[in-house]
């Protein structure tokens, strides 16, 4: 798996996640897999996925969790704090992975892919570049491909975390190019009274 992306180049839209690490100050990590995830493996929305990324992976434990599902993982994060973690998971469970810290704007993969799985990138990033981040996953998936997103509700203006109200979001994931659940999304609650809704998206 190659990438097209300028390592010296500063990631666009992001703040320092690297410095948040080395702060330790990492308070969106939940420790466990986000209940979106479940729910979905338990629906069965995952299966068939041959090969996922995952955005943002930070140290969750999801991008393990698809692989030990057959499917092949891409972990990317703009910290390489985050890679170096999740590429120790994959080797200690002697499963092979890509694993890269980049500039999530910018990277390519070689082909068109099965899923991606967003639950921290699009909120991580400023509302600037939403639509250059959004065009980046539309081009990762294949037709028919799925966007398992799971959209932070804050109420607040500001962040990261960035609220991503619904209405904004379906003029970003628009209809001429993406597949809309017409099942209400699921909601995740989180911390201090945020709480995610997830949405399978399918590109079209």
């Amino acid at each position: 798996m190659s990438t097209q992306n300028d390592m010296n180049a500063p990631f666009r839209g992001a703040p320092d996640w690297q410095q948040r690490y080395d702060d330790q100050s990492t308070r969106w990590e939940r420790g466990a897999l986000n209940p979106a995830f479940v729910h979905w493996q338990e629906v069965g929305a995952f299966e068939g996925i041959k090969s996922v990324i995952i955005p943002g992976c930070g140290r969750s434990p999801e991008p393990l969790a698809f692989a030990r599902l057959g499917a092949h993982v891409t972990a990317l994060d703009f910290a390489p704090t985050a890679a170096a973690f999740q590429k120790e998971v994959f080797e200690n469970a002697s499963i092979e992975a890509c694993v890269e810290a980049v500039d999530v704007l910018a990277w390519r993969p070689d082909v068109p892919l099965d899923a991606v799985y967003d639950q921290t990138c699009l909120c991580a990033i400023t509302p600037a570049v939403w639509q250059d981040y959004a065009d980046q996953l539309h081009r990762w998936l294949r037709p028919g491909g799925r966007a398992f997103m799971l959209f932070m509700q804050t109420g607040k203006e500001g962040g990261p975390p960035f609220h991503s109200p619904l209405a904004t979001m379906r003029d970003l994931f628009d209809d001429a190019r993406w597949q809309w659940p017409d099942t209400p999304l699921y909601r995740s609650d989180h911390m201090n009274e945020k709480y995610e809704l997830g949405a399978m998206l399918i590109r079209r």
